[in-house]
């Protein structure tokens, strides 16, 4: 009899075992991207076991995982009406309700999971995790509520290495890339393929490649299936060390780890785009996004964009580009694609291409990549003659510089001044001579900036910086010559043309000549000024003195105006 309960004992415990373990393989599937194998494990736990809720929510993430939403909620509801009160099921559905938009709906479903899982020794962290997840996952969810719930599931099970996963995620989404390495090197005691895929991805927004790839290889090294490592060294080949051969090798890694897919047929496409057979890369892509409907990868709407890009026609490559940035995330997107949506746009919209740029910089969490896509959207306006958006792209990458060169002030005012943006260039010039005090250039180019502004010279907007123009020019006549001229001609013009005040005129032009002592210009005009004014013709009571229109005061012989 001791025998029979010994047996039957062992048997139940290799039957809980064996679920437990269906449960972590299932998970690893999902974890490394094989949902056809994730969905086939879950799916078989339930119907061996229906009332299996753990099994039950993470079928609901393979669907989600999926982009499908109503097979998730489909899933959950079914598990709700038989089970109403399981915790992981109503956080599940609490993330779908969060891909729906139902943000309030969602709360509450989480509030009531994690209120149901409560126990003795405090929450369930699995719940707590499944919340923290549902914010993390979701573009709509709550980082900061992710964070607070996963930092208490955290304490409950220091060494559940999925909630230190999740909570790296979170800290991750938070922009908080230091905290979430911090919280992937723990979990990578329990998980290390997991997590150091997910350090890799850290580091590869650095782009610190060295990095990046040890990370990569430890995953493989951890577990030689894991098969989201294996795509990201093929993508690090492909488009950033531009080895299309070792890139082949890595997808055929890739699809002997992954489950069969139509979507493996983009890598042959690839290997045909780099050969410019761009019509059979095409057809071949149209054929994967037909038959995988709207589960499609990134790879493949890239690969067709650079395919029609590669024809030419940059207005079939548009949908391409534009669908991969509407439907992917930022972490399946790689450097280059700001680049060849801003290739694309710069000939069907190139109005949009600055903003292109500044959208990539602002989603960027790494400095130096923000400082690297700003200058190549700088460089690309330049080249197109797009001043103002130059100046405005050169201004932005000036500020993040945490030691800025003040001397790049003036390659900022310039375009500006050069695109008529005139306000804009007088205030980066004032800073540049608040830099360089003893510099003309800046005193020379916010009096431009404003006679421009002020063409008539009637509000005297640009007299106090030719008056300093002036004062730092006369310390070196020869070398400043053209630019004291400028002023003094200026000052001049405004003191006799707009004051109507002869002598101020006379003393600008005597300035003038001494940058230019032989001027017959600026003499011819002095006497001129200085003769006296003709007496006015007397007329008889007889003669009807003739009307004419006023005229202004001519400007002074040999004086010109900024």
């Amino acid at each position: 009899m001791k025998k029979s309960a010994s047996l039957l004992t062992l048997s139940v415990f290799l039957t809980i075992a064996s679920f437990a373990q269906s449960i972590q393989e299932g998970v690893g599937h999902l974890y490394a991207e094989r949902y056809s194998s994730a969905r086939s494990t879950f799916e078989k736990m339930i119907a061996a076991n229906p009332n299996n809720m753990e099994a039950v929510y993470w079928l609901g993430q393979v669907q989600l995982a999926e982009d499908n939403i109503a097979g998730a909620r489909q899933v959950y509801e079914k598990a709700l009406t038989s089970n109403g009160n399981a915790p992981l099921v109503l956080a599940g559905m609490g993330q779908v309700e969060l891909e729906e938009g139902k943000t309030n709906e969602a709360r509450q479903h989480f509030e009531q999971a994690i209120s149901l899982s409560k126990g003795k020794k405090g929450t369930d962290p699995n719940v707590l995790n499944a919340v923290g997840r549902a914010n993390v996952e979701v573009k709509g969810g709550d980082a900061a509520y992710a964070i607070t719930k996963l930092n208490e599931a955290a304490q409950l099970a220091p060494n559940n290495a999925d909630v230190l996963i999740t909570l790296g995620n979170a800290y991750r989404q938070a922009k908080e890339g230091g905290k979430a390495v911090e919280y992937y090197m723990k979990a990578a005691q329990g998980n290390p393929a997991l997590a150091n895929y997910r350090m890799a991805l850290v580091y590869k927004t650095q782009r610190n490649w060295d990095v990046v790839l040890d990370h990569l290889n430890k995953a493989i090294a951890a577990d030689p299936k894991f098969a989201p490592a294996y795509l990201e060294n093929y993508t690090y080949n492909i488009f950033y060390k531009n080895d299309p051969a070792a890139a082949e090798q890595w997808a055929q890694k890739y699809i002997a780890v992954a489950d069969p897919s139509i979507q493996n047929e983009v890598f042959k496409a690839a290997a045909l785009y780099q050969q410019k057979k761009y019509d059979e890369a095409i057809t071949i892509g149209k054929n994967v996004i037909a038959q995988s409907k709207d589960k499609i990868k990134p790879g493949t709407y890239r690969m067709m964009a650079y395919s029609y890009l590669g024809k030419g026609d940059t207005a079939a490559a548009r949908p391409y580009v534009d669908q991969l940035f509407e439907k992917t995330d930022a972490d399946q997107r790689v450097g280059k694609d700001i680049t060849l949506k801003a290739t694309v746009y710069a000939k069907e919209n190139p109005e949009q291409v600055v903003d292109i740029y500044l959208d990539a910089a602002k989603e960027d969490t790494s400095l130096r990549n923000k400082m690297n896509i700003l200058t190549e959207a700088a460089d690309w306006a330049k080249t197109n003659g797009k001043k103002v958006p130059e100046a405005d792209i050169r201004l932005a990458i000036y500020k993040l510089n945490p030691t800025p060169n003040p001397a790049a002030l003036f390659q900022i005012g310039l375009p500006y001044y050069q695109g008529g943006a005139y306000q804009k260039a007088d205030s980066v010039f004032k800073a540049y001579s608040a830099a360089f005090p003893d510099s003309t250039f800046g005193y020379l180019w916010s009096a431009r900036s404003l006679g421009r502004i002020d063409s008539t010279q009637e509000q005297g907007l640009a007299i106090p910086m030719y008056e300093k123009l002036l004062e730092v020019s006369s310390r070196d006549k020869v070398k400043n010559k053209a630019y004291g001229i400028e002023a003094a001609a200026n000052l001049a013009t405004y003191y006799v043309n707009v004051k109507q005040d002869k002598d101020k005129g006379v003393y600008y032009l005597t300035k003038a000549l001494e940058f230019d002592p032989e001027n017959a210009g600026f003499k011819a005009t002095i006497d001129k000024l200085k003769a006296p004014a003709k007496p006015a013709k007397p007329t008889t009571p007889a003669s009807k003195p003739k009307t004419s229109s006023p005229s202004a005061t001519s400007k002074p012989t040999g004086t010109k105006k900024g």
